[in-house]
Formats: structure tokens, sequence, C-alpha cells
């Protein structure tokens, strides 16, 4: 069990040009200046430490005399140094045989963060990220995405700021800062938007306001583009706010939900968009989410698609593999679980999947696809694939299951700071609801992906009936091989 008389707050690692960046002590402004200084007032808000390498420190002792002396100064003002540690053997393998200064600093500083005492890393280094990666290091950020996280566990409610909306496309004002980018990438956008997009009254999905969108996407019906099939959807405009990290993420997870939704709702059985090859995160972002690069335009435009279900003589995949795919709105059920929430919890993590209007025809917008859930269960049965139909709960109302998702992966601790870091992204916990269920023994947590709402909500009668469940659970339970058949015929499965 967690000793809540044992500080366990989560501890960061800073790379070299992280403290750089918040030092500014250059001749010209630092690029990074402000969000790195954004970054340290956070961490020491929430009361985390950071923490340097004892690599970093040589990179200090090895600048200019002008500056050095001043940098480490700041050292024992916001940081705590570490001393050498061995050599990691898993990360020295993704260095050449003879080190350069620089690479033996960042030898040292990956082998520190091996060492598993600090909590993530936090580094502008491309290199370092994909050498960590190639280590088996995890929970290595960029600085924007380190300071989501640290927003997210000041106030997780920023997880759902967003809600989409389908709106007629001549209410959207084009002069709103998402359109810089677009009109960049393609020089006639606003004719197109005038002749094509208003005119002929394509749907258009927007996050938050038609006067500041967070958020668009344009979409347009076809008929056997690219070999697809005979009615497909097209994105023609899928765009975001402009940033970094898990809250432009978020953003673009919330808005590529509800395009799904649309397809779902009118029984489009794939989709796809094109993007050039230097938008390389968009790229690699849509394949979480079971686009594939089905083929190259003319132009040289890589054409993205994704199947909503499999196509004919398709192998069948695993249940998590297929809802990666196909989903949401796509699941193979082999195994299933009746998870418990009490209403205000369930409120907050599933926030239009209850009985709520809808702009999608049975379906909720507002909710991202991939979340995380944190419970004091002592159950271990829960496995990737494994179906979760989540049990609103509340005195004097019956019990209710109004959503169901997917496990991805589980983790069980009584380590907040191991918790906070597992959940990044995800969480509509702040940090000190964490440390709260930590500090009466492990928590199990789960990440998994949203499939759909239940509409309507199966009530607790029926679900005794079905064989579902015996009696409202606790605790997570899981459902007999009988319940689990009956879900499928429920889901279309």
């Amino acid at each position: 069990m967690y000793d809540g008389s044992v500080t366990d707050s989560p501890r960061l690692l800073l790379d070299t040009n992280v403290v750089i960046a918040h030092e500014n002590d250059g001749s010209e402004p630092h690029l990074n200046a402000a969000a790195a200084d954004t970054l340290v007032q956070l961490a020491r808000h929430l009361g985390f430490e950071l923490l340097l390498s004892s690599g970093t420190r040589s990179d200090f002792v090895n600048a200019p005399d002008q500056v050095r002396h001043a940098r480490l100064r700041t050292l024992q003002k916001y940081y705590r140094v570490l001393d050498r540690v061995p050599e990691n053997p898993l990360v020295r393998q993704q260095f050449p045989r003879h080190l350069s200064t620089n690479n033996a600093a960042d030898l040292e500083v990956l082998s520190t963060y091996g060492t598993g005492f600090p909590t993530v890393l936090v580094t502008e280094d491309n290199a370092m990220r994909g050498r960590a990666a190639r280590a088996g290091l995890t929970n290595v950020f960029d600085i924007d995405a380190a300071i989501d996280w640290l927003r997210e566990l000041q106030d997780p409610a920023l997880n759902n700021a967003a809600s989409a909306a389908i709106v007629p496309a001549y209410q959207i004002n084009r002069n709103a800062d998402l359109f810089a980018s677009l009109r960049s990438d393609y020089e006639p956008f606003d004719r197109w938007w005038s002749d094509k997009v208003v005119h002929q009254e394509r749907p258009a999905i927007i996050l938050g306001s038609p006067l500041a969108p967070d958020g668009l996407a344009v979409l347009k019906e076809e008929t056997g583009t690219f070999e697809l099939g005979e009615r497909l959807l097209k994105i023609c405009t899928f765009k975001v706010q402009d940033g970094s990290g898990s809250g432009q993420a978020r953003r673009g997870e919330l808005l590529l939900r509800a395009v799904i939704d649309y397809a779902a709702a009118r029984n489009y059985p794939a989709m796809y968009l094109t993007a050039w090859p230097k938008h390389e995160k968009l790229v690699g972002w849509l394949k979480q989410f079971g686009f594939f690069q089905h083929t190259v335009t003319a132009d040289g435009e890589l054409v993205m698609a994704k199947h909503r279900v499999p196509p004919p003589g398709q192998v069948p995949l695993a249940p998590l593999d297929h809802a990666i795919r196909y989903g949401p709105r796509s699941l193979r059920i082999e195994e299933a679980h009746v998870v418990p929430i009490r209403h205000h919890y369930h409120d907050r993590l599933l926030p239009d999947s209850d009985d709520q209007g809808s702009l999608f025809e049975n379906e909720p917008c507002g909710n991202a696809i991939r979340k995380a859930y944190l419970c004091r269960s002592n159950t271990r049965l829960l496995e990737p694939g494994h179906l979760l139909a989540f049990l609103r709960t509340k005195p004097d109302e019956e019990a209710r299951v109004t959503a169901v998702g997917v496990v991805e992966q589980t983790l069980v601790s009584a380590r907040p700071s191991q918790i906070a870091a597992f959940v990044r992204g995800r969480t509509v916990y702040d940090y000190q609801e964490i440390e709260r269920m930590c500090s009466r023994g492990s928590v199990l947590a789960v990440l998994f992906r949203l499939d759909t709402r239940t509409s309507p909500p199966w009530p607790a009668a029926t679900l005794r009936a079905a064989g579902v469940m015996s009696t409202s659970p606790q605790s997570i339970a899981r459902v007999s091989k009988g319940g689990v058949a009956w879900i499928r015929t429920q889901l279309d499965a």
C-alpha cells in the first residue's frame, strides 16, 4: 500500500535543451523560453520535483565562461542534480561505439531515466526520444506534451472542454485562425470553400464556436474512389487548432470521433482523406485509429483510408486489433465485464453517454475514443480486447449500462506518480484524487477505447434477465457466456 507519509509525487527529469530554454540567457530570446518557463512553474505549483542528470550538469560545466557560472547557480534554485549512474546496456546499444561529448551526456541522461527514479523525461531532442523508444523507455515527452500532462493533473476538466456540432458551412468564420494553414497548403482555398463547401452544402463538423472553431471536418459522399468501395465518405478537410502534445491530439480525437459517428449513422463502410507526406505527425496519429496508407495520388498525396467493417475475405482479427482497425462502432466480443461506476464519476468519464441529446442519430458528441478508468477493484481478469460494459449507479435510481468500451492495457499500482504517468492524455482525475485513491491501497488503472453508448441504456433488470449479471455488482464482474451472447446480439457484433 502507498504510504501517504512518503512522498511519491511525479519527478520530471529535464534534458539539457529544456533547461537551456528555461535559462533563456542567449543573445537572442530562446524559441522555447515561454514554454519551458510554463513547464517549470506548473511543476513547482503541483509540488513535482525537477531533476537533472549528471550528464546535464556536465553540459553546463562545458558551457562558455560567460554563462557557465550563472547556469550552475540556477541549478541549485530549481533543480535536484542526481549523481552519476551506471550505463544502461539497452540504452548503450542505441549509441555509436565511439561517443562524442554530446552523446556521452545523452547516454547519461537516458541511463538515469532508465533507473526508474524519474517518472517522466522531458526533452526537445527527437533523436533522444527515438533512442529512448528503441530502448523500451516510455513516458518521454516534449515540452508541450509535458505541459499538457501537468495541466490535466491540475484541471482534468480540460479533457472534455470541446464539443462537436454539425453546422451550415456558411455560418463558419473563414477568417478564424484555424484557416491560416489551410490556405498555405491550398492556394485556391477560399474559392473552393465558397463554390464547393458552402454552395454545395457539404456537411461540416466543428469543435467549439463557428466564429472561432477549434476544429473542422468537411465531408463528402463519393462512389468507387480509389477502389475503396461503391459508397464511401471523403474527409475533404480535417483540421484542429495548431499546437502539439496531448492537447492537440485530444481535440483531433474528439473531431475524428464525430466524423466516425457521422459515418456510422449513415452506414458508410469506408472513409478516406489525403495528406501530404510532410504531415508526418498527422499520418502517424491516424494510424492509431485504423487508418492505413492505401495508395498515393498523382500529385504525391498519401491516401489514408479506414474501413468501418471488415472487407470481404478479411481474416478475423483479435478483439483489440479489430477495435483499432474498424472501430469505434465495430466490435468483436469474446469476453466481457460489467464495470459499476458511481454517477458523479460516470458523468465525468462518459459525459455524453446517458439519456442526453445527440447530434448524430443515437450517438453522442463530446466523447473522445481513448480513455482511462481508475478503481479499487481486486479483479485481475481484464485483458486487452475484453469488452467493458459501464453500469451507471446512483442511489434511488435503477442502475443501467450506458456505454461499452474495449480494454487496451491495465496497470495495478499503489504509486500515484506511476498511475498519473500511465493515464496521461486520458485522465478525468486530478493528481490529488489519484493520491487519495492510492492512499487506500492498490489502484487498477484501465486504458480503454470507448466504442459506443447504448441507446437506450440497458436497465439492471434487463441485464439480470439476460444473464449478464445476477445482482448489481459492487466491483468489476465477469459476464457469463450466455450474457456475452446477449451483448453480441444487442450490439450486432
